[in-house]
C-alpha cells in the first residue's frame, strides 16, 4: 500500500505562493535598528551629562531670593519679601516703593511687579523688609516675608526657582503616549489589509504628534518670551538658555527630543499621504513598521526626559 508523504513545506495557494505569514529581517529594518542604537548611544550620552552636570552643581546654586549666578556667600544674611498681589494699588506705586526701599534700577523694579505673584524683593534687611511691607500694605498691595532659602538644583512646583509646567507637560506627555497607540492601530490596520482604518490612524498620529510639538513651542514661548520670573529663575524676568546651568540642560534635552519629534511628524505625513494612494497592504507594510519604530522610540525617551528633568 502506497503511503502518502508528509510535507514539512508550507502550504501554497493556486499560484504557487506561501500562504504563512513571515516577517523576515529585510535590509530596511536592519537599518531602522542600527539607526535607533545611534540614537540610544546619543541620548544616553545626553541624559548621562545631564546627571553629571547636576550632581556637580554647586550646593548653594540656587536660591528663592537672588539670580542663579550670584555669589550667595556674600549675601547669605540678607532677606527679602514676596509681593502676592497688587491688590487695590497701582503697579506705579509699588514700583516706586520698591525702587526707593532697594535702589534698583527702574528695569529691575519693572521685572519684580511684572512677576507678581511671585514678585520677588531680595537683598534686605530684617528691619526694611518689615518696613517696605508696611508700606506696600498702605498702598493695597500684599507681601510677606521671605526667608533665604538655597537650593542645589531648582525643585519641582517650586515656583520661585523653577518655571516648568509639570501640570501642562503631564498632560502633553500622555497625548503622546496616544499617539504611540494610534500607531499600533495603523500598523495593525494594514496587516489586516485594511487601507481606509490604516490611514485614519497615521492621520490621527499625524495630529497628535503636531499637538505635542504645537504644546512645546507654545511652552519655549511663555519660557522665553511670553512670561516673567521671579529673580530666582532667572535676573532677566525670562528662561532662556544663558540664564543658568538647569536652563541650558532644559533647552539642549528638549530641544533635541523636539527635533526629533518634529522628524517623526513629518516622515508620518509622508507616509499617510502614501497610504491614500493605496501603496500599502497586508504583504507591503514594512515602511509604516520601520516609521512606528522609530515613533515608539521618541515616545519612550520622552518619558525619561519627562521624568528626570520636570518631576526629580
Amino acid at each position: 500500500m502506497a503511503h502518502a508523504d508528509v510535507s514539512t513545506t508550507p502550504a501554497s495557494t493556486g499560484h504557487g505562493r506561501s500562504t504563512d505569514h513571515k516577517h523576515p529581517i529585510t535590509p530596511g529594518k536592519v537599518a531602522m535598528w542600527v539607526f535607533l542604537a545611534t540614537e540610544v548611544m546619543f541620548f544616553t550620552g545626553l541624559i548621562g551629562s545631564y546627571i553629571v552636570l547636576r550632581a556637580g552643581s554647586s550646593a548653594r546654586g540656587y536660591s528663592n531670593l537672588y539670580a542663579p549666578t550670584t555669589n550667595i556667600a556674600e549675601v547669605e544674611g540678607a532677606t527679602g519679601i514676596l509681593i502676592t498681589s497688587l491688590g487695590g494699588g497701582s503697579a506705579e506705586a509699588v514700583a516706586e516703593a520698591v525702587g526707593h526701599a532697594t535702589g534698583q534700577t527702574p528695569e529691575q523694579v519693572e521685572r519684580i511687579i511684572a512677576a507678581v505673584p511671585h514678585g520677588v524683593v531680595g537683598g534686605l534687611s530684617h528691619g526694611h523688609a518689615k518696613a517696605l511691607i508696611d508700606r506696600l500694605s498702605a498702598l493695597g498691595a500684599k507681601a510677606v516675608p521671605e526667608e533665604l532659602v538655597i537650593h542645589g538644583w531648582p525643585k519641582p512646583y517650586d515656583h520661585l526657582t523653577n518655571p516648568l509646567s509639570i501640570d501642562l507637560t503631564a498632560l502633553n506627555t500622555f497625548v503622546l503616549i496616544c499617539s504611540s497607540v494610534t500607531m499600533v492601530l495603523a500598523l495593525s490596520a494594514i496587516q489586516e489589509n485594511k487601507k481606509s482604518k490604516c490611514s485614519a490612524y497615521l492621520l490621527a498620529t499625524v495630529v497628535i504628534g503636531g499637538a505635542f510639538v504645537g504644546v512645546q513651542v507654545y511652552e519655549y514661548y511663555q519660557l522665553m518670551i511670553g512670561h516673567h520670573y521671579p529673580v530666582g529663575i532667572s535676573a532677566t524676568g525670562h528662561f532662556r538658555p544663558s540664564v543658568s546651568i538647569f536652563a541650558s540642560c532644559f533647552f539642549t534635552m528638549t530641544g533635541f527630543h523636539g527635533a526629533h519629534v518634529s522628524a517623526g511628524v513629518i516622515a508620518m505625513i509622508a507616509v499617510f499621504l502614501q497610504s491614500l494612494t493605496g501603496k500599502y497592504n497586508k504583504a507591503n507594510y514594512a515602511t509604516i513598521e520601520n516609521v512606528g519604530l522609530y515613533w515608539h522610540f521618541v515616545d519612550l525617551v520622552w518619558i525619561i526626559l519627562f521624568t528626570i528633568v520636570y518631576l526629580v
